[in-house]
């Protein structure tokens, strides 16, 4: 049964910030596009913008019969499926009741209207429904074990649809603001220089948006999808980590009990060395190659009628075994060994000289054959040895939750697609390369630059990744920072999401921020010339009875800084930039607000990031943490080395 609820406490947008951070930590576009790129793109805006057509926009009741549909399936599913309990704990959590009252009340006010009042009530029922809709995407974006079942994903995906459709519901005017918007984009394009070109982007990724939303266009959105189809985040594991990891001394005593050439053998070797790793170069699958090293030495005693043999032997063992990681686990190849033995005969036992000569005599003609037996048994012995000791360590997928199945679990309780990975190896880093986007986002233009150092780990997010989660996430959303919090909690339970600490002793603590995030780029982070920048976009403030109504842009600056001994920290420039595009002059009363969020946001986005070690679950890495030791941040991409 549902038991969780959300706590208040967190009156800042620090959660906010703490969402870049998780990545940042993991752990989230404008590649440099040429100037014939940008113009090309340009000139299809402009003769696709001729050529929208008001008919293909989708019917808001198309959208409306999709979320009953789901409605009635996820009743189905719950009263069908699962204990009454736990059923009347999912009905109350979801309220959907409450959808499918705002949804009838519109049907019965979406109609045109004769008067006056008509007007105002099917204003009050789009309101309704949107208020309602903000709600239930709340509800179900959120990191609660249950919400990735059943037909839940599918009510998600419907209310999202139907909550982007509002803003639709009029064709004709939807057209004439695509249009409006394609003009902009086009001049944005043709006129965009190294410091613009990352909105630039922005615009035409919301574009892309609207164009699919009213499904116009569709060769140029394909073009344009097209273009920025590489992935958006690459996670490197070291070769010195993963050899730390694997590698171990090894001590083998073993008895020998058996048959070689005809005589009978007893005594006992010792197998001693060690094993290491080496990455081989793979793309698709990513390749870790064992490599064991051993010396053997023997004191055996041969029995063969009348005489026996004392003899001691000693040689060199060398085994590979090629381990297989992809999407479906690790798979491993045969291992193959090579041995190398010789032999010393001491003594031969038997009362009578002339018997011990000739048994001498006999056992060292023999004795080549022997030690070529002797290595091709050892040879097998050892393979087999290998492989059962390397199958029984290696994580072969029992089902028992790990890290990456942890992540694709709380992808799908946010609505997040999960990401399709392609796994390959070189000398230095196992990679996990991913690609994050739906059917609306796009990714990056260029693939990800290389790691030019050796490190334990090194992460690679580009700014389409944090673009495409955060919008699934928050775009268009009406939050207070305590539901922040409680969101920021449920993604990360180990961290702390206290109010930043202030010396203000007249601070208003009963006034909760509340933010309307953009329906497209809510969440604002850029990888740049050597920094990055976060903030957020939004189109609504309130504190109290002050609020802002109009496009509104948050972001600070960071600059890495190397510590000697430590390694880089982002250090924030100066003020947090706080602006209105599109707004010209501001009132009284607004500049009033604006004094208002310049605290808020000052204390909520920190004054460094990076600042503190990462800790990462694994034994071979220093339990206080490791640290940034390589930074990048050109073309989109944010590069960090760690070790």
């Amino acid at each position: 049964m549902i038991t969780h609820q959300g706590s208040r406490g967190n009156r800042r947008f620090s959660a906010v910030v703490v969402f870049v951070a998780l990545l940042l930590h993991a752990s989230c576009c404008c590649a440099q596009l040429s100037p014939s790129n940008l113009n090309y793109f340009a000139d299809r805006i402009d003769a696709a913008a001729d050529q929208l057509d008001v008919a293909r926009v989708p019917s808001l009741d198309e959208f409306v019969s999709e979320v009953q549909a789901a409605i009635a399936t996820v009743q189905q599913e719950l009263n069908v499926g699962t204990d009454r309990a736990n059923a009347a704990a999912w009905l109350g959590y979801l309220k959907m009741d409450e959808l499918s009252e705002a949804i009838g009340e519109l049907g019965e006010r979406n109609q045109p209207a004769k008067s006056r009042d008509e007007t105002r009530k099917l204003m009050m029922a789009l309101a309704q429904l949107d208020k309602v809709l903000g709600d239930m995407r709340l509800r179900l974006t959120i990191n609660y074990p249950g919400l990735e079942r059943a037909q839940i994903p599918q009510l998600r995906t419907a209310v999202r649809q139907l909550d982007a459709m509002l803003r639709h519901r009029d064709p004709e005017r939807s057209i004439e603001y695509v249009r409006a918007q394609m003009v902009d984009v086009s001049k944005a394009l043709r006129d965009s220089d190294e410091t613009t070109q990352a909105e630039a982007f922005y615009q035409l990724d919301e574009l892309t948006r609207l164009l699919i939303e009213t499904r116009q266009a569709a060769a140029l959105v394909a073009d344009i999808r097209a273009r920025f189809h590489h992935p958006n985040l690459r996670v490197g594991v070291g070769s010195g980590l993963i050899s730390r990891i694997a590698s171990r001394p090894f001590s083998e005593p073993t008895a020998i009990n058996e048959c070689l050439l005809g005589t009978f053998i007893r005594g006992r070797a010792t197998l001693s060395g060690t094993v290491t790793t080496r990455l081989l170069p793979s793309e698709g699958v990513a390749k870790i190659q064992l490599i064991l090293q051993g010396q053997l030495s023997s004191q055996n005693r041969g029995y063969r009628k009348p005489v026996t043999v004392d003899a001691i032997g000693y040689g060199h063992v060398t085994a590979t075994k090629v381990l297989n990681l992809d999407d479906a686990g690790i798979r491993s190849e045969p291992a193959i060994a090579t041995a190398e033995l010789s032999s010393t005969i001491q003594r031969v036992n038997h009362p009578l000289k002339i018997v011990r000569r000739i048994a001498m005599k006999k056992a060292n003609e023999k004795k080549g054959a022997s030690n070529a037996e002797g290595s091709r048994r050892l040879e097998r012995r050892v393979a087999k040895n290998f492989d059962r000791q390397s199958d029984e360590g290696a994580p072969m997928g029992d089902g028992k939750s790990t890290p990456p199945r942890d992540l694709v679990a709380v992808l799908g309780r946010l609505g997040v697609q999960e990401p399709p990975r392609t796994w390959s190896s070189e000398s230095r880093y196992l990679l996990a390369t991913l690609r994050q986007k739906s059917e609306q986002d796009l990714a990056a233009a260029v693939p990800p630059p290389w790691i030019s150092g050796s490190h334990d780990l090194s992460i690679q997010i580009h700014e389409s990744l944090i673009n495409n989660v955060m919008t699934q996430i928050l775009a268009g959303r009406t939050m207070t920072g305590a539901q922040l919090q409680q969101l920021g909690k449920s993604l990360a339970p180990e961290m702390k999401f206290d109010a930043p600490a202030t010396d203000d002793p007249d601070q208003e603590e009963a006034e909760e921020p509340i933010i309307t995030f953009s329906r497209t780029r809510p969440i604002i982070f850029e990888a740049r010339q050597g920094k990055i920048w976060i903030g957020l976009r939004g189109t609504r403030f309130q504190q109290g009875d002050q609020s802002l109504r109009m496009p509104l842009r948050v972001r600070a600056e960071y600059e890495p800084t190397f510590v000697v001994g430590q390694g880089y920290m982002l250090q924030r420039q100066g003020e947090v930039e706080i602006d209105f595009p599109g707004t010209q002059r501001l009132s009284i009363g607004q500049i009033a607000t604006r004094k208002k969020m310049e605290r808020v946001f000052d204390r909520s986005l920190p004054k460094q990031l990076l600042d503190k070690p990462i800790r990462v679950p694994v034994k071979q890495l220093p339990e206080s943490g490791i640290r940034v030791q390589e930074f990048s941040a050109q073309q989109g991409w944010l590069s960090l080395g760690m070790r």
